[in-house]
Parts: structure tokens; C-alpha cells; sequence
């Protein structure tokens, strides 16, 4: 298992200097690559492989001064990520995609990449080279390949075996990926689950009707944007003063999606840690799909609820190194009819409900509970039905018929109760 730390870095003027020469040299040397296995493919129909292209960087090394200013692990890095982009567009030519998304030409790349090698010690065993030099005051020493030390903040320490680095320049500045390999993390018994319900009034509702306020941040900072944009378009283009309003609304819009992140992973953080639920259960949506409703694609790409899903299933799987607890489970079911169908007797509403109707009444039972909530227990009991637990299993019986609870016994007939199509779950 990976995982990434940031942190700032703080490099001399003489540094930054160079290490834009630097991403320079690596935007050519990508699109260089690209331009070779184009040509290939055209006029011989042949794939070029990394391997190829390192052999021809091993020769440009030894024949032009430039090539050898530039360290040789970020150029093999550059290429592997064209070699990346490429083995992806193969890959979507092959299954038929209808986007097959072919590498573009890069106008300039704002990181640069390197691995750390192991080096053998007097004891015979083989470690990694440590990236970071500890010192006693705030800002520690980063090694960098034919550059030096450059200052670096750890506010917090490295876990793990640390393999590559990654430098990146952004609007507020430089900052440092470093990767680690971490041991795997057991799975812990399922005995707390909820699930939610996400949403664009609510960001989310949970399966105990709890709701989380959506914060909105871009509707926030759009009137600022806006201005900045203006300020832009009222300045001569390659101006200075032109550059000086593309970084400000640059440093806008960074501002905007650090908001956004902070909220997403506190808010993930919260419903495993400080709700004591070790199971999180959400709806597998398409979302590519839903923000092609004009009515509804800014407020959903503001939500960002993939990178809360993607955050779910990352935090499952390595919180449990940093709290020193095992990892915990993060499952989607198939949305379809979750907010149609009732969640006390399973009965499906006759006339389906739009999104304005806020409130599910079901025309069955009686039940009257808020659309949201009733959806998140659905989607609750589809991951019941997928994950065959006992606890869940009580829990479904009750929810569902007391009645029938005490005279059926196995999973068999409680799918039968469930109205649902079991689904299967790889990750539980």
C-alpha cells in the first residue's frame, strides 16, 4: 500500500531558477517522446517501448550538454509517463472506448519526479536512500538529485519506506510528494456500519438522519473569480501586469479547492473515527452522467462527491497505520431505487417522486420520513444484502418485519424480503 505526504518546500531564487529550466526540459523531452511514437506508428506502424527511449536518452546524454545538466532520473520518470499515457490509450482503443483520449501536446508541466535507488550498506542489506536530512531547526533539508538541499517544512513525519519524490509548483508555491510503501492493513470485523446519502441541498445524509450542510465553496468564490477574470481581460495579454492577474486568480481557485479537500477529508475522517463506525456504505454513482443535467452540473461538480468517494476507499484502507487500529471497510451498492422504494416495508412508491418532493410519504405503510434519510437506509440494507452478516442480518429483520423475524431463518429468505437484487461487494 502507497501513500503520499505533502509538504512545503522552500527553494532559494537560484533554485527556482533552475528547477523551471528544469520542467523546461522535461515539457520538451515528453513531448519529444510523444512525437517519436507518433512518427513510428504513422510510417512503420510500430509501438515504441520506454525501453527504447531510455537507450536513445542514454545516447543524447553523452552527446549534448544540456541533457546532462538535467538529472537522469527525472528524464527516465518523464518518459515512463508518456509511456503511462500511451499504454492508456491502447489500453481504451482495445475495449472500444468512444473517448480513446490521445496524449496531447504539453505547453509546460508543473512537476518533476524521481526515484529513490537502494544502496547496500557494510551489514550487506539494501535500503532506500532517505530523501531528508533532519536538522535542529523548523525547516528541515531535502535532497535534491544535482540541486542540493533544499529547505523543506515536515510538520508531520514520514511513515514507512519512502520510493519516489515529487516536486510541484502551484500558485502558493513549491511543494514536495513524497511516497511511501506501508504494510497492508488487515480488515477489522464489521460491527458499526451507516451509510449516506449524498445530495446537493445536503452534501449528505446518513442512515441515523443526521445531515451535513453543504458548504458550496465555489458559489462562494465565484463572484471573486469573477472579478479576477475581468482584471484579467481589461490587461494587454503577456503583459506583467497581465501575469500578475492570471496568479492571483490562480491562487483564488487553489484557495477555493483546499477548502473543498479540508472539508471533504475531515468530514470522511469523522464518519469513521468520531462516530465509531468501522463500515461506510454509498451509492455507486455515474457521476460523468449526472453533470450532463445542465440544471444541476455546477452545484454537483462543486460537491466533488467523487473525490469523496475516492477519499472513503483511501481512508479504509490506511487510517488504521496512523491510528494504529485495523483498516476499516468502505462499500457502494447500485443506486437504482433508493429513494423510489420504502425503507419499512419495501413497498416501491406507484408514481415516481421528482426532486423537488423533499419527503417521502409511503402510500403502504404510513411510513413518513425525509427522502434522504429514507434513501440512506436503503442503501444501507442493499449493503446488508450484499454483505450477508449476521449483525446486519437482525438488524434487517427488524427494520423490515418483526413478525416474519422470528419464523424465517437463513440469508436465502431475507433476500426475498429485501425486494433487492443482491449485490456482490469485492471490497467487504
Amino acid at each position: 500500500m502507497k501513500l503520499t505526504f505533502r509538504y512545503p518546500v522552500y527553494p532559494t531564487k537560484t533554485q527556482e531558477t533552475t528547477l523551471f529550466q528544469w520542467l523546461d526540459h522535461l515539457c520538451d523531452l515528453q513531448n519529444s517522446a510523444r512525437h517519436d511514437r507518433k512518427v513510428a506508428w504513422e510510417t512503420e506502424g510500430e509501438r515504441v517501448s520506454c525501453n527504447d527511449q531510455q537507450q536513445k536518452l542514454k545516447v543524447a546524454r553523452e552527446k549534448y550538454d544540456d541533457f546532462r545538466e538535467v538529472p537522469q532520473d527525472m528524464q527516465v520518470c518523464a518518459l515512463e509517463r508518456t509511456d503511462k499515457a500511451f499504454d492508456g490509450f491502447y489500453r481504451r482503443c482495445e475495449a472500444g472506448a468512444a473517448k480513446k483520449g490521445y496524449p496531447r501536446h504539453r505547453k509546460q508541466i508543473k512537476s518533476m519526479s524521481w526515484k529513490l535507488r537502494k544502496h547496500t550498506l557494510k551489514s550487506g542489506e539494501r535500503v532506500r536512500q532517505n530523501p531528508i536530512r533532519e536538522t535542529a531547526w523548523k525547516h528541515d533539508r531535502l535532497k535534491v538529485p544535482k540541486l542540493g538541499e533544499v529547505k523543506i517544512y515536515m510538520y508531520r513525519p514520514l511513515q514507512g519506506d519512502p520510493t519516489g519524490v515529487t516536486l510541484v509548483k502551484k500558485a502558493s508555491g513549491w511543494y514536495a510528494h513524497i511516497t511511501c510503501e506501508l504494510p497492508d492493513t488487515p480488515k477489522v470485523e464489521p460491527t458499526h456500519a451507516i451509510a449516506v446519502d449524498m445530495g446537493t441541498t445536503h452534501y449528505l445524509t446518513t442512515s441515523e438522519g443526521e445531515k451535513e450542510d453543504n458548504p458550496r465553496w465555489y458559489r462562494q468564490a465565484e463572484g471573486l473569480l469573477h472579478k479576477h477574470n475581468q482584471t484579467m481581460a481589461r490587461r494587454k495579454k503577456g503583459s506583467h501586469r497581465w501575469y500578475k492577474a492570471v496568479h492571483a486568480s490562480a491562487l483564488h481557485q487553489e484557495r477555493t479547492t483546499n477548502k473543498r479537500k479540508d472539508f471533504i477529508g475531515k468530514l470522511v475522517y469523522n464518519l469513521y473515527h468520531h462516530l465509531e463506525n468501522n463500515v461506510l456504505v454509498a451509492e455507486d454513482l455515474s457521476i460523468s452522467n449526472m453533470v450532463k443535467n445542465k440544471h444541476l452540473s455546477k452545484s454537483i461538480s462543486d460537491a466533488s462527491w467523487g473525490t469523496f468517494f475516492k477519499w472513503a476507499g483511501n481512508i479504509a484502507k490506511w487510517a488504521g497505520n496512523i491510528a494504529e487500529r485495523d483498516g476499516f471497510h468502505f462499500h457502494q451498492v447500485d443506486p437504482k431505487n433508493t429513494s423510489q422504494i420504502c425503507s419499512s416495508c419495501g413497498k416501491k412508491s406507484p408514481k415516481k417522486l421528482s426532486l423537488a418532493i423533499r419527503a417521502f410519504n409511503c402510500q403502504a405503510c404510513g411510513t413518513s420520513l425525509d427522502r434522504d434519510h429514507n434513501a440512506a437506509i436503503n442503501i444501507l440494507l442493499k449493503a446488508a444484502a450484499a454483505f450477508r452478516g449476521e449483525r446486519w442480518v437482525a438488524t434487517l429483520y427488524e427494520a423490515r418485519n418483526k413478525n416474519e423475524a422470528k419464523k424465517i431463518s437463513g440469508w436465502k429468505h431475507a433476500e426475498q424480503l429485501l425486494l433487492f437484487d443482491p449485490v456482490t461487494s469485492p471490497s467487504l
